[in-house]
């Protein structure tokens, strides 16, 4: 079992060659033992260093943990397996996998009552929803990830880098505090898979502000121990951020491909690679750098849909400069049903207010901070024309007493 931890902190590590070791070493006195326990743990960690690296063949190691796991009723080391199949299919964006692997793991974890492996499933449940377009339901794990009192800071820095990219994407105001907490917890937790992600949302909010420079110094801040430690997908995110910025000395080997298409500047493969993928907010992206008007057209229609405010506004900006015309203001479908103009986030809010609740107790339902709902109230406030919540909220019941 030393063994097996040894090549599980190598595995965190993303130190490859050991963890690998380690782990054979493991699995061979398991088996002259017929130990089950350490076996699974032994192949657990040998699967996900595997996979990690690009190997596909751990996939077949993780199965086989987990069913070591089940057959003998290891409850741990079941939740750990569950846990790693799928982070592993999420970072990987192999989301098929990834939602099977969820759903059965955060069940069986439920039943169990094992709470911290939920919750560290839950925040890559967001990611994976994040990733595919489902921010309202990433928002929802992520709530429940962090309200907890007792979560795990794994869990809480994971849940936060999903949070404060979403805000990043939104264009919400306090959008870099959620990350600024995760570079704060990085420092005591110094792990690959906890900074590579934060640089990533760190080097796209930099972009969204035209900051190539911040860019540049996010991107590359995580790429020379992703690059050297052959974590594939995390290494061509961040190569493509420095590309993007023209800061890519030397285009790494065997990075995946929708940046590798991009980088080739295939730009029409990499879009559709992404949207085979099921990647919305990419693929519009690789539509509004590359494509012409009607690509650009496209793209924006995709901004709008998810409630990406700084890339549609990027956007149009873009296209205003070109002399294009008849640019759609950009409403979303939610905002255009509702009478008074108001987003599904304000109508969320009002709905709040209307129990009495006070803005800081809004921020903590909604999990946003009191500075954004400070501004939803006083978007909602001019919408309706109205200088109080008391106003906005008998205008509000008038009109659903006149509809009754």
């Amino acid at each position: 079992m030393a063994y097996s931890n040894r090549a599980q902190l190598d595995m965190l590590a993303n130190d490859v060659p050991s963890a690998i070791e380690w782990a054979q070493r493991a699995i061979a006195l398991a088996q002259e033992w017929s130990n089950k326990e350490i076996l699974s743990h032994a192949l657990n960690n040998l699967g996900t260093t595997k996979t990690q690296s690009g190997d596909a063949s751990g996939w077949a190691d993780l199965e086989r943990s987990l069913q070591l796991a089940l057959q003998d009723g290891l409850h741990e080391h079941a939740a750990r397996a569950y846990t790693n199949l799928s982070s592993v299919s999420v970072a990987q964006r192999r989301y098929a996998a990834a939602s099977r692997w969820l759903d059965e793991g955060l069940a069986y974890c439920e039943e169990r009552d094992l709470d911290s492996w939920r919750a560290y499933m839950l925040t890559w449940r967001a990611r994976a929803r994040f990733d595919q377009g489902d921010w309202q339901g990433a928002s929802e794990d992520i709530e429940a990830v962090l309200s907890h009192r007792r979560t795990a800071t794994v869990s809480r820095m994971t849940a936060l880098t999903v949070l404060g990219h979403l805000r990043v994407r939104r264009g919400d105001p306090d959008a870099s505090s959620p990350l600024e907490e995760v570079r704060t917890l990085a420092g005591t937790v110094q792990e690959l898979q906890r900074t590579g992600p934060l640089a990533l949302a760190l080097a796209e909010a930099a972009w969204l502000r035209d900051d190539r420079a911040t860019t540049i110094r996010e991107a590359r801040s995580a790429y020379e121990l992703a690059h050297e430690r052959g974590e594939n997908w995390l290494t061509s995110g961040l190569a493509a951020w420095l590309w993007r910025a023209d800061a890519l000395g030397e285009q790494p080997a065997g990075i995946a491909e929708p940046y590798a298409l991009e980088i080739a500047g295939d730009w029409r493969a990499a879009a559709r690679a992404w949207r085979e993928l099921g990647c919305p907010y990419e693929h519009a992206s690789m539509l509004a750098w590359y494509g012409g008007e009607a690509e650009q057209r496209e793209a924006l229609t995709i901004f709008e849909q998810l409630g990406a405010s700084p890339a549609a506004q990027g956007l149009r900006k873009q296209l205003r400069a070109k002399g294009v015309r008849g640019i759609p203001r950009g409403s979303r479908p939610s905002t255009r049903s509702n009478e008074y103009g108001l987003t599904k986030r304000e109508a969320e809010v009002l709905q709040l207010v209307s129990r009495g609740l006070r803005n800081s107790v809004i921020a903590k339902r909604l999990f946003l901070s009191t500075k954004t709902v400070d501004h939803h109230v006083s978007s909602i406030l001019t919408k309706l024309g109205v200088s109080s919540r008391a106003q906005a909220l008998a205008m509000t019941r008038k009109s659903s007493a006149e509809e009754s």
